[in-house]
């Protein structure tokens, strides 16, 4: 990829240029949050939305003195100016900065933000289940946190096995979610999705469906997946992708329901 301007701690480098301590606790534990999301014509889709989520992962967390919304939203319009970005996918990463442990942190933290061109979004994607689960008990649960070395791992055997995505089960066996999204099954004609107690992400756009009475969270385990009549997932940067697969098993790619979902979204989105 060729070089591209950053913003790291109220600064814009060039991405080549060096700009992480060897002791940041992000580095060196993945003790960290992130937040990614979308930006068309300049401007943040569900700003407000994406703030409250990082700042409550990062309360979470315990991260003193990171930027302010303001700071960052500032920050945000540096960034795609710099990067001559009319529509990006910008990623905002705060971890607690350099510490000589575990339990010892700077007064810094490391606030970076990136800003890259958008990429084409899948007409519809195949989804496989795992033996791994998402502990919904633990301290990161529900958290976009930097120790991500667990989904990735996940996400490389899915697509080293044919399918673009991979279904979490939580320690229960419950349906969770994906690990790049949330999950929605459309069951008697109506929207359900995995609930925050199986360990899913709160994500935005599940966030914003719930809102407008187009889903419904409730417990779900796999044998509803042989219920389903379609299956979606969501993210931010994708919005409403369609699943025509999953496992063995296949679905229509354009549902009624899918179709209310994704305009809901992208009318949302526009306005």
């Amino acid at each position: 990829m060729s070089t591209h301007v950053i913003w790291v701690n109220g600064e814009l480098l060039e991405s080549s240029t060096p700009s992480l301590s060897a002791n940041d606790h992000g580095f060196l534990l993945g003790d960290g949050i992130f937040d990614t999301l979308l930006v068309r014509d300049r401007k943040p889709v569900f700003f407000t939305r994406h703030l409250r989520r990082l700042r409550s992962g990062i309360d979470r967390l315990l991260i003193e003195n990171a930027p302010t919304d303001d700071q960052l939203a500032n920050a945000m319009s540096q960034l795609l100016e710099a990067n001559n970005l009319v529509d990006a996918r910008v990623r905002i990463t705060v971890t607690p900065g350099s510490g000589i442990s575990a339990l010892e942190r700077g007064a810094l933290p490391l606030t970076v933000m990136t800003a890259v061109p958008l990429g084409t979004k899948p007409s519809s994607v195949s989804l496989c289940t795992v033996e791994w689960v998402r502990n919904e008990r633990s301290p990161l649960a529900g958290l976009k946190s930097t120790s991500w070395g667990e989904n990735a791992s996940i996400l490389r055997f899915a697509r080293s096995n044919g399918f673009d995505n991979a279904i979490l089960f939580d320690s229960t066996g419950r349906l969770s979610e994906c690990t790049t999204s949330n999950l929605y099954l459309v069951i008697d004609q109506q929207i359900v999705t995995p609930t925050l107690d199986s360990g899913c992400l709160p994500g935005i756009i599940r966030e914003v469906l719930l809102e407008k009475g187009i889903a419904t969270e409730r417990d779900l385990f796999p044998s509803d997946l042989a219920q389903a009549t379609a299956v979606f997932i969501t993210s931010s940067i994708t919005g409403v992708v369609p699943v025509h697969r999953v496992d063995k098993l296949q679905f229509a790619e354009d549902s009624q329901q899918t179709a209310a979902a994704n305009d809901v979204i992208e009318n949302l989105s526009a306005s």
